[in-house]
């Protein structure tokens, strides 16, 4: 027979199993405890019948005792023999047992005599009834038998056996009903839940399980599932936006490059500048394509850096270091914009030295692309103590990047760290949109924050904090 696989099913089965164990030792308790009580009270009776038969044999009298006048007035079923020194036996009234019941089998040699505790013996015959057995010395006349048969104990115990079983096998079958009726409505949310998700999977429902709550065990699965279920929502939207606005990004300038080819295949570019031009403009596609794939494969390196990015691939960084190697470089790409830089000493944390590097060039990148030329940019390095709601109890250090440009639109502050998102496409320059997305994703993964606000000049300042890879003395 194969074991039950649905949880009901071994729900209902371990339920009457612990039943059945506890009904079963029940029923042996009580068994027990009747024969044990009626086997006692048995025992009494038989010792004071073998003691009123002793007392009758040693009384003088018409016989002696030594006749059969033994007088038992309501003990009929009893066995009486004695047994003489002789070696002979004497049944001593014999007509108060029943002649055709099987006498009992005395046991050879006869139990101690005067013994309190009576022995147990069966029939001299096959389908008799067990005795309980006793023997006493009558001085003078040998040794007194009396036994007593046990039919109506084992009557009695064979009935509440009957009555035992037929209640255990009751009680299991309505407990089964009940179990299963009471399990059915209990895992009914289950089942629900379970036909939910298969809805979901394939793809004919808005993604959410009931019920969700947190008053049951039940509604928090539910709870947990919907909430997985919006994340995964969230991811797949995300995904789906994120190759639209990549293929959206690759598209112009592949087009541009098949527009280059083309034109050669034309015979179009037969001057040789005009070659020279094209080559430069497929030069210029390539090398934006190829920043563009590096910023994908960035972002997607990033993604996995919570599960997958050990530990020992960071190390103490300077902070200070890394600011004034971008502020040198982006002097030089740049050397009409004034840019200045203050960094303080101590700034070291636990990272990737280019990833960081990284950070700075995008802001200060992201200054260059959506500020006027000549607008002023400051970079400033700096520990600070740690904000409320930080894990970490150390120490933080802070990147910050500030310019005094036009500033960025309130509606769009919630979105500037979104992938491919340009608050002014008009004005982006060669910028992908992915700058920002690339400082958040790198904070996230030095197990930092990035904060961007406005400054008092009407510019822009982000602040870039990461914790402290040893703390202030």
């Amino acid at each position: 027979m194969s074991r039950p696989r649905s949880l009901r099913g071994r729900l209902l089965l371990a339920v009457l199993a612990l039943a059945a164990t506890v009904l079963i030792a029940l029923d042996a308790v009580v068994y027990g405890a009747l024969r044990g009580y009626l086997t006692d009270r048995t025992d009494v009776t038989l010792r004071a019948v073998r003691q009123r038969v002793a007392q009758q044999l040693t009384e003088p009298g018409p016989g002696g005792g030594l006749g059969n006048d033994v007088r038992l007035l309501g003990a009929s079923e009893f066995y009486l023999e004695l047994h003489r020194p002789g070696g002979g036996v004497r049944e001593l009234a014999p007509g108060l047992r029943d002649p055709a019941d099987a006498a009992p089998k005395v046991p050879d040699p006869l139990p101690k005599p005067g013994g309190r505790e009576p022995v147990t013996v069966g029939p001299v015959r096959p389908g008799g009834p067990e005795y309980r057995l006793l023997t006493q010395r009558v001085p003078g006349r040998g040794t007194l038998v009396a036994a007593v048969p046990l039919d109506q104990l084992q009557g009695t115990m064979r009935r509440l056996l009957i009555a035992e079983a037929a209640a255990t096998g009751g009680a299991l079958v309505l407990l089964a009903g009940a179990g299963l009726w009471i399990l059915r409505r209990g895992l009914r949310p289950l089942e629900t839940m379970a036909h939910a998700a298969d809805t979901i999977a394939a793809g004919h429902s808005a993604g959410r399980v009931s019920p969700a709550g947190e008053d049951t065990e039940v509604g928090r699965l539910g709870l947990a599932l919907n909430t997985m279920l919006t994340r995964q929502q969230d991811t797949q939207d995300r995904l789906r936006r994120f190759v639209a606005d990549a293929s959206h990004e690759l598209r112009t300038p592949v087009t541009a490059v098949l527009g280059y080819a083309d034109l050669h295949h034309q015979g179009v570019l037969a001057v040789p500048e005009q070659r020279e031009r094209a080559m430069n403009g497929i030069t210029t596609e390539a090398l934006r394509m190829r920043r563009l794939v590096n910023d994908l494969l960035l972002l997607a390196r990033l993604d996995t850096v919570p599960d997958t990015a050990p530990a020992v691939e960071h190390r103490p960084v300077d902070l200070a270091a890394i600011a004034r190697d971008a502020v040198a470089a982006a002097r030089v790409v740049d050397p009409g914009r004034p840019v200045t830089v203050r960094a303080r000493e101590g700034a070291v944390v636990y990272g990737d030295p280019e990833q960081l590097r990284r950070v700075v060039d995008n802001l200060l990148a992201n200054v260059r692309n959506h500020t006027p030329a000549g607008t002023p940019a400051r970079v400033t390095v700096r520990t600070s103590p740690p904000v409320d709601g930080q894990s970490t109890d150390l120490a933080a250090a802070v990147v910050e990047v500030a310019d005094e440009g036009p500033g960025i639109a309130a509606e769009s502050l919630p979105r500037v760290f979104d992938r491919f998102y340009r608050a002014d496409p008009a004005h982006s320059g060669e910028g992908s949109g992915l700058g920002l997305a690339i400082v958040a994703a790198v904070a996230q993964a030095h197990a930092g924050t990035v904060d961007l606000a406005g400054t008092e000049g009407g510019g822009t300042r982000v602040s870039v904090r990461l914790p402290l890879a040893f703390p202030e003395p």
